[in-house]
Parts: structure tokens; sequence; C-alpha cells
């Protein structure tokens, strides 16, 4: 009898995620597709919670970090799975400048305030709501920040959609309005191990990044103002290197960083949309992701501070470098370097961005 062809279908559904400590109920959401890829999503921080891929052999695997109930998520330090804003990254002394007028923000990490401050958009509840066709699967996900939140200016209206299809495709989309002229950087901050969640660390992994150029930061990880070319050097990705080979070398870079924490600026090419922006192949599984972004930088992070203290899921105790994070943003470019002019939203401009993320094995 003639095979019968495999219907391409996708699905999203719904379930209870626990009660935050405010008392107010987190769900998660289900996207599946019918090749393997299956991502559990919460309103709470818009957190991807778990993201399942098959290897080389057919074998499902989790390949993302993350814990297993919503209270943990709550005491989360390293903002794992997350979306991350208002502003992405470090601002000195929590001092925002915009327009001749200068804003004290929330200081969080030291003397600066990080990703975005205190009880920032990674630990909102979300407004969900789902959209379902035959090409893809929807959640949406809606905030308001208010004037003054963390500092920042401006009632913004926040909006983050993502969508998986048959393609083995998981697109992460960016929307803000604002009624003040404000400052706006997010990125998503999955932690990825492509060979699986609990399977140590990172250092055969090889990593592609499309970009010349690199920021060199100072001991307080910030750009020192230098534009450096990336040939020759422990930031060299422009072909497929394995993450081992300088992690824990002597290079300067690395050692201020633990690893690897840097931007990388996107040539053209990326930021037109013609081809990756960065790509990770794990050789063992096969897996293989590639990520597209129109932003101008991303930084590659390799789990530098997670240091045993948190107990994720399965029971498995993260360490450092057992996961990445590729987080595109558009606060450097190849111009002028690392500048926060660069991420101004004016109220006559709302704000977008995209991320895909695409799943296959080699």
């Amino acid at each position: 009898m003639p095979t019968q062809p495999k219907i391409n279908r996708l699905s999203i559904t719904q379930r209870a995620f626990g009660t935050l400590s405010n008392g107010e109920s987190a769900t998660l959401f289900t996207l599946s597709n019918t090749h393997g890829v299956r991502v559990k999503i919460s309103n709470y921080g818009g957190i991807i919670v778990t993201l399942e891929t098959l290897d080389k052999n057919a074998v499902s695997s989790d390949i993302v970090l993350g814990y297993d109930d919503i209270k943990a998520y709550e005491n989360d330090p390293y903002y794992l799975g997350a979306i991350i804003g208002r502003y992405a990254g470090r601002i000195d002394q929590g001092l925002l400048s915009i327009d001749d007028k200068t804003y004290q923000l929330d200081i969080n990490n030291n003397d600066n305030q990080l990703h975005g401050g205190h009880e920032a958009l990674n630990k909102k509840l979300w407004q969900a709501t789902t959209e379902s066709s035959a090409e893809k699967v929807s959640l949406i996900l809606q905030h308001t920040s208010p004037d003054g939140d963390n500092g920042f200016p401006g009632n913004v209206a926040f909006k983050v959609k993502y969508s998986l299809n048959c393609r083995n495709e998981l697109t992460v989309e960016y929307f803000a309005t604002t009624d003040k002229t404000t400052v706006i950087n997010l990125t998503q901050h999955s932690y990825f191990n492509l060979a699986g969640h609990k399977s140590g660390d990172i250092y055969q992994h090889q990593i592609q990044i499309n970009a010349d150029y690199f920021l060199p930061m100072n001991e307080n990880i910030y750009p020192t103002g230098e534009i450096r070319a990336v040939l020759n050097s422990a930031h060299d990705f422009s072909q497929l290197s394995a993450l081992g080979k300088n992690i824990n070398s002597n290079d300067e870079q690395v050692i201020i960083a633990k690893g690897y924490d840097n931007y990388w600026l996107s040539n053209d090419n990326v930021i037109s949309g013609e081809i990756f922006a960065a790509r990770a192949f794990e050789p063992n599984s096969g897996r293989q992701l590639t990520m597209y972004s129109a932003q101008s930088c991303l930084i590659l992070y390799t789990a530098n501070y997670i240091d045993g203290s948190q107990t994720g899921k399965e029971d498995c105790v993260y360490q450092q470098h057992s996961a990445f994070c590729f987080e595109p943003q558009n606060l450097a470019t190849r111009i002028n370097g690392a500048n926060i002019n660069n991420t101004i939203v004016r109220p006559d401009q709302p704000f977008y961005s995209q991320t895909r993320f695409v799943f296959e094995t080699v």
C-alpha cells in the first residue's frame, strides 16, 4: 500500500503554571509542530521554559536551561529564558541622558542598572492571547510599563509575539510604542545547550557569527570605545569554531568576562536580512541552531556567572559554561560602536524588531 504523506500540523495549548508570591496565577503555553519541535512559554516574563527538538537519531531533548516551577523563576538571578527590557545590558551608574535631560534609573547590579532594573519585564505577568492558522501558531504577550518604571521615561506599551511554524522556525517579534521619548533595547535570553539542558559544558559546541568586528570591554564589563577586528583573535567566529578552543584561554577579554560576553557588530548582509546573524552546531547530537536578526549587534554569552547555586529542571545543578545565549540588540553599530542614542524611541516612531531561530540537524 502507498505510504500516506505526513500531515503538517500545528497546535497551541495552555495549562496552569503555579501561583506567584503576589497571588497572581501564571500560565504555561505549549506550541508544537509535527516535526519534533515543542516550545513551552510562560506569560510570566515571556519565559521560554522548555524547547524540545529532535537530534540526528530522532531522539528528543530539551535544549534550554530552566526550572520546573514558577517560584524558582521568581527567584532566578540569571534571566533564564526571559524577555529582557526595557533595556538589555548595563547602564553605568543608572544615569540615562536623552535630549539633554538626565534620568536616574533604578540600580540593581553593583553600580549600574542591569537588564531594566528591579522587577523589569522578565518579572512581569503579561496578558496573553493566542492565534492559530495553517501556517503558524502564535502566543501574543502584552504589558504596559508606566512612566517612571525603574526610572525610565514614558508609558510604553510592549507586545511580544512568539510564533512556531512547520519549518522548525521559532520567531520572536517585539513591538513597542511610547508617549514620551525613551530608550528601548529588547532581547530574548534563552540559555541553549544543543546536547540537552543537563549535558554539562558547551565546549564542543561550534559557533559562527557573521561579524567582522567586536567591542572590547573594560573590567567593569562596559565597552571601552574601541571597535576591534575579530581576525586572528579569540573572538573570531567568522567560521564555525569550537567554544572550548579559547573559552578558558589567557585572552584578556575572555579573562574579564570569565568566558564570552561581548558585542559583535553584525555585517551589512545580516542587517539587510540576506544571511544569518549567528549559528551554533553541536556535533554529537547533530543539532544546529541558526539565528536571523536585523538588529545591528548581538551578544554571545556563555553562562559565565552560573555557579552551581541553582537547581534547574529535572534536579540538574547548572554550572559555569553549561549553555550559551545569542542576544541580538540595537545598542551598537559598526559606525558608532556602543551608543545609547541608537536605542532611542520617540512617540512618532514605534519600535519593532524580529528574531528568528531555525532548528535542524546536520
